[in-house]
């Protein structure tokens, strides 16, 4: 019902690259998300006299217009060399990079995953080398901002989340679903989200609650996307 900040529906995406000869880069990159979005209360009004139609009253507008998110992304690359045409291995340009608002909050961009062991001047912890397979998954609640009309009426919502994800080199071709798991971060928060007609504006707080010790992590970030994330 949003193309930014939606409250209801889901929306889908997906992305595929082929690259190979007459230049000397050969992959096969795949990239996709998906997203649910569930009204759990609907946004009304109800008036009461008595204290308990009151009191009544009050939790249903806290939670008026209460919805409910989820999402799910992830990658893939796959090198391919063509007969020896191309590198049996990716390109750091070519690899998945994850953290930052809007993908894996509570890390700054590039924050998590494999390290070189120098550099790191601009992300702390050495400079990201990317991996070949990513996935980001976020599950959140959110209510149009309560007791300002002016913050409610222009679209602007409260969001509360928790987030996880990971970005893992694939040696030998295989995806270690065990190397996966005890690599993926997670963290929990809260902010403001808006819809704008260039894309989701998002200011949040956030604290990482499983992360490894080179990861940059960042608690509060502002960030301007096209979803959820």
């Amino acid at each position: 019902n949003d193309r930014f900040n939606p409250t209801e529906g889901y929306d889908l995406h997906y992305n595929v690259e082929l690259a190979g000869p007459p230049g000397d880069v050969g992959f096969l990159k795949c990239s996709g998300g998906v997203a649910l979005h569930i009204p759990v209360v609907p946004e009304q009004q109800r008036q009461g006299h008595s204290r308990q139609q009151q009191n009544a009253s009050l939790l249903h507008q806290l939670c008026s217009g209460l919805s409910f998110h989820a999402s799910l992304n992830g990658g893939l690359i796959r090198p391919i060399t063509y007969g020896g045409l191309c590198s049996p291995v990716t390109n750091l340009a070519d690899r998945f990079f994850v953290g930052g608002p809007l993908q894996l909050r509570g890390f700054l961009p590039a924050g998590i995953g494999p390290r070189a062991e120098t550099g790191g001047l601009s992300t702390p912890g050495g400079d990201a080398m990317g991996g070949d397979f990513y996935y980001t998954a976020t599950a959140a609640g959110s209510v149009p901002f309560p007791g300002i009309p002016f913050l409610k009426n222009n679209g602007i919502r409260l969001m509360g989340f928790a987030n996880a994800g990971t970005v893992s080199s694939l040696n030998g071709g295989n995806i270690p679903l065990q190397s996966i798991l005890k690599s993926t971060r997670v963290s929990v928060g809260g902010g403001i989200t808006m819809g704008l007609g260039v894309g989701r504006l998002e200011a949040t707080y956030v604290i990482p609650i499983r992360y490894g010790p080179r990861d940059a992590r960042k608690n509060a970030q502002f960030g301007l996307g096209f979803n959820m994330g």
